[in-house]
């Protein structure tokens, strides 16, 4: 497996497990999926955002 498929399959994992400990731990409903889509795109474009600012 390449490191792209692997970096979208590690972004979708940390994303649903985000969303999942969010979910669990707040009473405002819609942060759970904004926290996941977060974590997700971070993982996805981390290598990209570190090169702009670095």
């Amino acid at each position: 497996m390449g490191p792209l498929p692997a970096r979208l399959l590690l972004g979708a994992a940390c994303g649903t497990f985000a969303s999942g400990v969010t979910y669990a731990i707040t009473t405002e409903q819609p942060w759970w999926w904004a926290v996941g889509l977060t974590a997700a795109v971070l993982i996805w474009f981390g290598e990209l955002i570190w090169d702009v600012f670095s």
